[in-house]
C-alpha cells in the first residue's frame, strides 16, 4: 500500500466530534488555484499562459509540499486539541451538575432526619409534661 492515512477527531461542535480517517499521503492532484481576495477567480481558471518559476518547479514545489504537511499536521492536532478540550468541558460539566444533584438530595435528607429528631424531642417534652 503507497499511502498514509492518519486516524483523526474533527471538532463539529462543544457536544459532537467526528472520528475521521484521512488521507495524508500521497497528497492527490491539484485540480484549481483559488487565491482569496483576487479580483475574479475565473480569470485564473481560465489562464492557461505558462509560468517561469525560479529556481525550478520542482524546487518550488518541494518547499511548498514540505510546509503544506507540516501546517496539515497542525491543523489536524488543533482539531484534536479542541475535541479533547471540549470532551473535558463537557464531562466536567456532567460531573459537576451531578455533585450538585448529590449535595442537594444529601442536604434533604439529612433536613428531614433533622426534623424528624426534633419533633420526636418536642412529642418527648410534652409527653413528659403531662405526667
Amino acid at each position: 500500500m503507497d499511502q498514509v492515512q492518519i486516524v483523526v477527531t474533527r471538532f463539529i461542535n462543544t457536544l459532537t466530534q467526528e472520528p475521521l480517517a484521512l488521507e495524508f499521503l500521497p497528497v492527490g492532484e491539484i485540480k484549481s488555484l483559488k487565491i482569496p481576495g483576487a479580483e475574479s477567480e475565473q480569470k485564473l481558471a481560465l489562464d492557461t499562459t505558462e509560468s517561469l518559476f525560479e529556481p525550478n518547479p520542482e524546487a518550488v514545489l518541494g518547499y511548498l509540499l514540505s510546509h503544506y504537511l507540516d501546517i496539515y499536521i497542525y491543523q489536524v492536532l488543533l482539531n484534536a486539541k479542541a475535541s479533547e478540550q471540549s470532551a473535558r468541558m463537557v464531562s466536567m460539566k456532567n460531573a459537576t451538575d451531578s455533585a450538585e444533584s448529590l449535595i442537594e438530595d444529601l442536604n434533604l435528607e439529612y433536613n428531614k432526619l433533622r426534623q424528624g429528631n426534633i419533633t420526636k424531642e418536642l412529642l418527648e417534652i410534652a409527653g413528659g409534661q403531662s405526667r
